[in-house]
């Protein structure tokens, strides 16, 4: 997919793209009762003519993956309607951005946390800047990425680990002093592959 967008028409072109794209291809839909249902969302925005979307260091208050970078989002709560409505109400009450505010571009793949969680992914986009209102219990600081050095692959170590019985390689990326890695490097990297780079 074109990574310069130098005109504000290249975006929309862009996430028309990816709408397309995410709607021709058998997304991975997993079945996983025994774990928690939980859902984030690649945010894309045209920041400095190119791609861009925003990742988040999580604090060292929240019960799981502290000082990480993620994916707005997170687990579903029994009054959510459905799945995506936990990843709009989870990325306002993460960020601030309202539900009106994103345009959802589709549904990407699901994958399962080695911590317990069934994580649905969807992909919607924002116009820049971004107004951001951030949890302070939740979020330490906050990174707009290129979306290029998923694409690229500019990740600075892999690691391997085998996970029941199976192994798994582990993107370490590094941007604007923090290290992205983790699920959320495995989902970034596995977009990139799936989506963009065909």
């Amino acid at each position: 997919m074109k990574m310069r967008l130098g005109k504000e028409e290249d975006f929309s072109e862009f996430k028309k793209e990816l709408r397309l794209r995410l709607e021709g291809r058998n997304t991975r839909i997993l079945e996983n009762p025994g774990y928690t249902s939980a859902a984030v969302m690649i945010l894309f925005m045209n920041r400095d003519s190119e791609p861009h979307l925003l990742l988040t260091q999580r604090s060292d208050k929240v019960k799981t993956h502290k000082g990480q970078m993620s994916l707005p989002g997170g687990g579903r709560d029994s009054t959510d309607r459905d799945i995506l409505e936990t990843a709009f109400r989870e990325t306002y009450e993460e960020v601030g951005i309202r539900p009106d505010k994103i345009e959802h571009l589709g549904r990407f793949d699901d994958y399962i946390s080695i911590f317990g969680f069934h994580v649905t992914v969807f992909v919607g986009a924002v116009e820049y800047p971004v107004e951001y209102t951030f949890c302070q219990d939740e979020i330490d600081a906050y990174l707009e990425v290129p979306v290029r050095i998923f694409v690229n692959r500019e990740y600075g170590k892999v690691q391997y680990i085998t996970y029941e019985g199976k192994e798994y390689k582990i993107y370490h990326y590094f941007y604007g002093g923090l290290e992205i890695w983790g699920l959320t490097a495995r989902i970034l990297t596995d977009f990139a592959e799936e989506v963009l780079y065909k």
